[in-house]
């Protein structure tokens, strides 16, 4: 049911759009070798068919966005963006801005430094920056997909763990199983071999299925998916045997009441459910918006570094709770729920 959502949120949520027609209005307060740079910069854009510019007046600014997609303002070092009412719009001019104050920081560091090797730069005749084909055109739901194989990995893979032996105390069979000859070693890995499929089925269900039936693109090569795959399932893994060191330790909590809102929550700020969501300085770390940077990173630009750590790392931290997860099992006392 939350792919039909995803399918809803793909005329809402657009992932790839055109700008469309771009009438900028600029206005430069003072004269000067900056001034003249930042008008020459608009008027390059407006000759290469980029955008259509027209100058204008301090006075006419307030009123701006009734006539243009976006003004921009000079005065001095600063540049001042008057945004229109077109979203799309907005964030393409910004970044038009931002390219421009880049230009001119690396040009003001060489001046500061060697202000001869400006004059023996020589710019080629091809375009400075140029469209990128990716292989394929984006859609809303391919990130969407993502997005719902990490919530279905903090939703079910650590919920999933920490119920493990949950339902062997409410139904009292845990008491059984601690007087058959089974040791609580063999019974402890028993639980992990069983819970292994749900972590399969989980991840290879929401890639298939989001594939299949909703048109969702992961990986360009099949190389990429398999590594795509198996990162997703570390993850997994990593996520269930945390659940399950959590139904270790704490034997009278209730893991949903608990676990549900901690996963609503790190999901939530890591940007899931809405891309524009993030807590600077705070989203960065999260668990599960480091595993979707690392997909798409794969997915969009074939960059295989980061999915490759986040692999080695779950894989790692699976190792380390396992075997934290064996020693207390281990140290358990027979006959001891």
């Amino acid at each position: 049911m939350t792919f039909f959502l995803g399918t809803l949120l793909e005329n809402i949520m657009v992932s790839d759009v055109a700008v469309g027609e771009l009438n900028l209005a600029y206005c430069v307060e003072e004269g000067g070798y900056s001034a003249d740079a930042f008008e020459e910069f608009i008027l390059s854009l407006e000759k290469d068919s980029v955008i259509n510019a027209e100058k204008i007046s301090s006075a006419e600014l307030v009123s701006s966005f009734e006539k243009y997609s976006a003004a921009v303002e000079l005065n001095g070092s600063e540049i001042r963006i008057y945004n229109g009412i077109n979203a799309i719009q907005n964030r393409t001019v910004k970044a038009l801005m931002d390219g421009y104050n880049q230009t001119a920081a690396s040009y003001m560091s060489v001046a500061a430094v060697n202000p001869q090797a400006l004059g023996s730069i020589e710019l080629s005749e091809d375009k400075l920056v140029a469209p990128h084909d990716f292989g394929r055109t984006r859609s809303m739901m391919d990130y969407y997909a993502v997005a719902m194989v990490v919530t279905v990995i903090f939703f079910g893979a650590i919920i999933g763990g920490a119920e493990a032996y949950n339902g062997e105390r409410s139904s009292r069979t845990i008491n059984r199983l601690n007087i058959s000859p089974l040791s609580q070693t063999k019974i402890f890995f028993g639980k992990i071999i069983g819970l292994l499929p749900m972590v399969l089925v989980q991840v290879g269900t929401v890639m298939v299925v989001s594939t299949v039936f909703f048109g969702a693109h992961y990986c360009v090569t099949p190389a990429e998916n398999i590594l795509l795959f198996a990162m997703f399932l570390f993850s997994a893994l990593a996520a269930l045997t945390t659940g399950v060191l959590f139904n270790l330790l704490f034997t009278k909590i209730n893991t949903w009441a608990v676990l549900m809102p901690t996963a609503w929550i790190l999901l939530f700020f890591s940007g899931a459910f809405n891309g524009e969501v993030c807590i600077p300085g705070v989203s960065d770390y999260l668990p599960p918006n480091i595993i979707m940077n690392a997909a798409f990173d794969l997915t969009v630009f074939s960059r295989t570094e980061k999915a490759a750590s986040v692999l080695l790392w779950s894989a790692g931290i699976f190792a380390a709770m396992l075997l934290v997860c064996w020693i207390k099992v281990a140290a358990r006392r027979k006959g001891k729920a």
